[in-house]
């Protein structure tokens, strides 16, 4: 990226399978002192078109195969598949302040044309501080990362664990948590997928901690989270625009 001219300032389009690269362009990005805008590989061609349009990106990476068609229309693509990694070189990272752009997340809101969602670096920051300060090194331990990078549910699951000494359990969503093989410590996902996990005899043993977000739930579902041996159940929400949670509760005993 920095070979390239990317910057301070700048706007980078990522569109990668859920893989350790996906996690580690993504940390790139920022360190080139740049933003990301996520384009999910599954998602409609159309509506990345779209997006990388709107976004206008220095460059995007991807790799062959993965990318839609009519993306490179817009703006210089990357392939990973093409880099030289034994020629590549350390650099510093780039100083940036709390008013830089993170990340833009494109969501479709009431009119289902995609809307860009600036998020700070301050911003980002003042969410990992308060996760550390709620969950601490132990809970953030081993995070299940289930959500798309196009919700800013990711933010918390990639970087909370990063920043705190963690590791990152990446899967293809909530539900393959049923054959994960390694330790997981926190669960972050929507009510109905954690319910779906717990009905089917998959929810993954040992896990300490369950946040979930953007749905309703029942008492019920904590009742046999903490049955499973679940010591922590929070009810936790936020609009994209208020950097992925801005309210939220721990529930007590009997909720």
């Amino acid at each position: 990226l920095a070979a390239r001219g990317v910057g301070r300032g700048d706007v980078v389009g990522v569109c990668l399978p859920r893989s350790v690269e996906l996690v580690a362009v993504l940390l790139g990005v920022w360190k080139a002192g740049a933003a990301y805008v996520p384009l999910d590989p599954v998602y409609p061609a159309a509506r990345t078109v779209a997006v990388v349009g709107d976004a206008g990106p220095s460059v995007v990476v991807s790799r062959a195969g993965v990318m839609p068609a009519g993306v490179e229309a817009g703006c210089p693509v990357v392939l990973l598949d093409e880099v030289d990694v034994s020629s590549s070189v350390a650099v510093p990272g780039v100083p940036v302040g709390v008013s830089d752009l993170a990340y833009v997340l494109y969501t479709s809101g009431s009119t289902g044309v995609p809307k860009g969602v600036e998020i700070a670096q301050g911003s980002v920051l003042n969410l990992l501080a308060w996760a550390r300060e709620t969950f601490g090194a132990g809970e953030l331990s081993a995070v299940a990362a289930v959500t798309s990078v196009c919700f800013d549910l990711s933010v918390f699951e990639l970087f909370a664990p990063l920043t705190s000494g963690g590791s990152v359990v990446l899967v293809g969503n909530a539900l393959e948590l049923a054959s994960v093989s390694v330790p997981v410590s926190l669960v972050n996902a929507v009510p109905s997928a954690v319910a779906e996990l717990v009905a089917g005899g998959g929810f993954p043993a040992g896990v300490g901690t369950v946040c979930m977000a953007g749905e309703p739930f029942a008492a019920e579902l904590v009742g046999r989270l903490r049955s499973l041996g679940v010591g922590r159940v929070l009810n936790l929400y936020g609009p994209s625009e208020t950097t992925t949670y801005s309210t939220g509760a721990e529930l007590g005993e009997g909720t």
